[in-house]
């Protein structure tokens, strides 16, 4: 499976939660959800430096993310931009080259995502 298929899969098992899993007692360095949001941060820097302001798709997942995890204005949603947004800087401040740097980095990230989804998975569905 896919990062980009194990998004969306994860995103609905966040759903089917009865209480938000911002509530849970957690160390924000370690939670998956918090290293989600800077892989999406990361991918979206990575998109955006090699195919420009157009290319919105992981923003978009991280604005389905926020929806989900910090629907409503609180420190959650404040600590999961804030790690978007360090994910997006990373990028910009490495000078990754695009072609087959930013390819690889891009595979890299979306194999940390999607064992972050499965983390994530296994969590929310046991």
């Amino acid at each position: 499976m896919t990062f980009r298929t194990a998004l969306p899969l994860l995103l609905a098992a966040i759903m089917a939660l009865s209480a938000p899993a911002s509530a849970q007692t957690r160390s924000d360095a370690t939670y998956p959800v918090d290293q989600l949001a800077g892989v999406l941060g990361e991918l979206h820097g990575l998109a955006f430096i090699c195919r420009g302001s157009g290319a919105q798709e992981w923003r978009r997942r991280m604005e389905q993310l926020l929806e989900l995890e910090a629907p409503l204005a609180g420190t959650a949603r404040e600590r999961l931009i804030a790690r978007f947004n360090e994910g997006f800087r990373h990028h910009q401040q490495r000078r990754t080259r695009c072609g087959a740097e930013s390819e690889m980095e891009t595979q890299r990230l979306a194999a940390q995502g999607e064992a972050l989804s499965e983390t994530l998975r296994r969590h929310y569905a046991d």
